[in-house]
């Protein structure tokens, strides 16, 4: 499915914009795991010439994709940009990623369901800033260019599950509100990417860490209803 969606998918979307003769920007959104594991927490933070090399899967259709991107600007001139991004959480996101997955399942009485001992991190960046990102790149970005967006707010797994919690007032029940589920079949340590390309274009992240997490909580426990039946989504992946 990956393969089907990401490499032929993203190979659909470049015949029909090679054939339109007005597009002026062919923005490419990939991720950060196509870098591959950061292998410590001393590892420099991967600028956008670090080599390729996606550990899983879903990471390698996404490198594959951008190869192919990279081919149509080459090939014929395609006005493209690519973007590799941090994880982006924030009101709306439906409840199969982490942190409204967390949320929505404190706030049915059910525990958190973490990867393997919880001990991952993963950088996370509020969605208002990514936009702002997109709208920076979109008008700025350089064609041909590829740019790293990333935040500042790298935490483990098990910490975010913990503020979760705290944003919900059930910090006293941590124990008991905490399960731990077989790991993936390759769950990368970190990612850590540099943004400085991104930053000289004018782009800063805005949106501290607790202010996005606590209004993003808030929303779902006022909105969670709209999703109607969730059920599939919060089952341990």
């Amino acid at each position: 499915q990956f393969t089907h969606n990401n490499i032929f998918g993203t190979h659909v979307l470049l015949e029909s914009a090679k054939l339109c003769p007005s597009i002026k920007r062919f923005i490419h959104v990939s991720t950060d795991e196509v870098y591959g594991e950061g292998e410590d927490f001393e590892t420099d933070p991967m600028k956008e010439t670090h080599i390729l090399e996606p550990t899983n899967p879903y990471a390698a259709t996404k490198a594959g994709a951008e190869f192919l991107v990279k081919s149509y600007h080459r090939s014929f001139d395609l006005p493209i940009i690519i973007t590799r991004g941090n994880n982006v959480y924030g009101p709306h996101q439906y409840p199969e990623k982490m942190i409204p997955k967390f949320a929505n399942q404190l706030l049915r009485g059910r525990p958190v369901t973490l990867h393997g001992d919880g001990s991952n991190t993963r950088n996370f960046l509020y969605v208002k800033d990514v936009a702002a990102a997109f709208d920076c790149i979109l008008h700025k970005g350089k064609i041909g260019e590829t740019y790293n967006i990333g935040g500042s707010n790298e935490l483990p797994n098990v910490e975010v599950a913990k503020q979760i919690m705290k944003c919900l007032g059930l910090e006293a029940r941590q124990e008991e509100l905490i399960t731990f589920v077989p790991d993936r079949m390759f769950n990368d340590l970190r990612y850590t990417i540099n943004c400085s390309k991104l930053h000289a274009l004018g782009w800063t992240e805005t949106t501290p860490w607790e202010e996005g997490l606590k209004s993003t909580v808030e929303w779902y426990k006022e909105f969670t209803s709209r999703y109607g039946n969730i059920d599939s989504a919060l089952v341990a992946h």
